[in-house]
């Protein structure tokens, strides 16, 4: 009995030391995340801004949809970004792209942008198309290219997304044989309003990571 007990206090300090690292090492890692620029180093590699020129169409890609149906803080980004350029007379259509999860009323990603495109920017819905019958990046452009490749020229239109994600969608054009230009929204999330902000961006940043190993695995884009 002696010896157990003796076994359980042994135990019980080797698990309190290592819970005491693990929690050290866990402050650590959120105080880099919080108080240095690493979330700067590790997001420049990811960022392909390109001089738009004059194209054929401005694609936009989707981020996500709220469940209520309402878009999300970086595709209204994107979408912003976009608006500008067409503005800015760079190409006379916009494509709005994305499927994902379909909210309440059905529509796809697509759809949603282009509303917002329609009722709070103004947009002639005459000048949006709509692509949005897959779910992710890859999937996206391929499936847009196969659909469109007679209506557009691609090597002359422009992508848009977030500035994190435009490293994977430019890498994924070029394996494509696309060399149109890739054009980054503003990079809100480099400035954020409050410090905890920057454990969401670095999850953001973490995850495309993630998706470029991936789709590198899948043979979808070539570093």
């Amino acid at each position: 009995m002696v010896n157990f007990l003796e076994y359980g206090v042994i135990m019980y300090r080797v698990f309190f030391q290592w819970a005491i690292r693990a929690l050290f090492a866990v402050n650590l890692g959120v105080g880099i995340i919080l108080f240095t620029p690493l979330n700067a180093i590790l997001h420049a590699p990811l960022v392909v801004d390109e001089a738009p020129g004059h194209g054929e169409v401005i694609v936009i890609l989707a981020s996500g949809i709220y469940p209520n149906g309402l878009p999300d803080f970086s595709t209204l980004v994107r979408l912003r970004k976009g608006v500008t350029l067409y503005r800015q007379h760079v190409a006379p259509k916009i494509m709005t792209l994305g499927g994902g999860v379909r909210g309440k009323d059905g529509r796809s990603y697509a759809e949603t942008m282009a509303d917002e495109l329609v009722h709070y920017y103004n947009i002639p819905r005459e000048a949006i198309l709509t692509h949005g019958e897959t779910s992710h990046t890859y999937a996206d452009i391929t499936s847009m290219v196969a659909r469109f490749n007679n209506d557009f020229d691609f090597n002359r239109s422009i992508f848009v997304s977030s500035a994190y994600h435009t490293y994977r969608i430019k890498k994924i054009l070029l394996k494509k044989n696309i060399a149109g230009p890739v054009v980054s929204a503003e990079s809100y999330e480099t400035v954020p309003l409050r410090r905890i902000d920057r454990l969401v961006f670095f999850r953001d940043i973490s995850r495309e990571y993630v998706a470029l190993i991936y789709s590198w695995g899948m043979g979808w884009l070539e570093f």
